[in-house]
């Protein structure tokens, strides 16, 4: 069974918003929940990891939403900010004192970084791809 091309525009258009929207949601998580859940948890953390989990937030928050405007330049921000965050987040563990401690906040930043990285790359293929703009239906 084939799709026609209205249905398949549809498919893309709703997928393309989707997952933009979840990387505004999980940047306002990044912003809000995760630095808190983070210096309170029971193994505490340290600021590098706060520093992390904020700056990736910060960056995919506003590519996220920048990315219902202009994907391609989203994209790249997202690509070239969250492989360094991701970087960092898994360098810093071997190479500071500042590392955090326990599985939670280990995941939370190295999961900074790399849902950051992730959603320029799924910006950057759809794209290519000349999926529709997000922000106007046909």
């Amino acid at each position: 069974m084939t799709k026609n091309p209205e249905q398949e525009y549809r498919l893309q258009h709703f997928w393309g918003v989707t997952v933009f929207s979840l990387g505004i949601l999980w940047g306002m998580a990044n912003l809000i929940y995760f630095p808190i859940a983070a210096l309170t948890s029971i193994r505490g953390s340290s600021w590098l990891e706060v520093g992390v989990i904020l700056t990736g937030g910060i960056i995919t928050l506003a590519a996220s939403a920048g990315a219902f405007f202009q994907r391609r330049f989203a994209s790249m921000v997202l690509m070239s900010m969250g492989l360094p965050l991701l970087g960092i987040a898994i360098g810093g563990q071997f190479l500071s004192q500042l590392s955090a401690s326990g599985i939670i906040n280990i995941a939370l930043m190295v999961l900074s970084g790399g849902v950051m990285f992730g959603l320029g790359v799924f910006g950057w293929i759809t794209e290519r791809r000349g999926w529709p703009v997000l922000r106007e239906p046909r």
